[in-house]
């Protein structure tokens, strides 16, 4: 059947911004947990600078609930509610009590100073307002020591793929979640839309839908270190490290200026 953008607009004022039920099944059953590698390369920033681990953007615990089992004490902050409460779950089957905040970062307000923040595997660019990514960012400059480290993963589209897609995760032996997705990419803006469809399969049937709309921004490397000047953050490096499964992307080390 054709794809009709129209028809998917419309229904975008119904369609829930933030994670839903169906969307973290998904999300836990694809993304389990952050790999060694990944988990690895963040402890090497905690250990050079030992302190408070803030985690933005931390859904249900994909790299926060490793990072406290290797004893750091690492907060998370996320705007989904069902998330959060996915990742308490998942904290108290393994004897974890972390503090969870369900805030935007637009509107962070948290009684911790951190020594490094992470924003993992994109998440940062489903702040689609460059005002509110700005305003996101200076937000977590407050909320940091001199000489803390911000760490964001970053990625560009591949603005070539097939426009449409399909996967299906296993939950159990009688059920999983088909997850399709319709992107528009707007080259010139350089936001991509996401449509997403989550249904339910139970014994072969659809038992339960969910929509969900997205959208993200990416910048070029100057594009988004000016982005970071304008927060009041300096780039120390920029590392070409590839942790998302669905493609490259790079992790920009900044640190704030005072």
């Amino acid at each position: 059947m054709r794809f009709n953008a129209t028809s998917w607009v419309k229904k975008m004022d119904s369609m829930p911004i933030s994670y839903g039920k169906l969307h973290s099944l998904f999300y836990d059953a694809t993304k389990t947990y952050a790999p060694e590698r990944e988990v690895n390369f963040y402890r090497s920033f905690i250990d050079n600078n030992p302190g408070r681990v803030l985690e933005a953007m931390s859904g249900s615990g994909r790299l926060q609930i490793p990072l406290l089992q290797y004893g750091y004490t690492v907060d998370g902050v996320d705007n989904s509610k069902i998330m959060l409460d996915r990742c308490r779950q998942r904290c108290a089957q393994l004897g974890l009590n972390p503090e969870l905040y369900e805030q935007s970062l637009e509107q962070l307000s948290l009684p911790y100073k951190y020594s490094t923040v992470t924003i993992a595997v994109g998440s940062f660019q489903l702040i689609a307002d460059r005002n509110a990514a700005l305003n996101a960012l200076k937000n977590l400059r407050t909320h940091m020591h001199d000489k803390s480290n911000l760490l964001i993963d970053i990625f560009v589209p591949d603005l070539k793929a097939d426009p449409r897609s399909m996967r299906i995760a296993r939950i159990d032996n009688n059920s999983s979640i088909r997850l399709t997705t319709r992107h528009i990419f707007n080259e010139q803006e350089k936001i991509a839309d996401a449509f997403c469809l989550y249904e339910l399969i139970i014994d072969g049937k659809v038992a339960e839908q969910e929509n969900e709309f997205i959208q993200i921004r990416w910048y070029s490397d100057d594009e988004f270190e000016q982005l970071l000047n304008e927060a009041g953050f300096k780039v120390v490096k920029i590392y070409e490290e590839t942790f998302r499964t669905s493609g490259p992307s790079r992790i920009v080390q900044a640190q704030p200026i005072f």
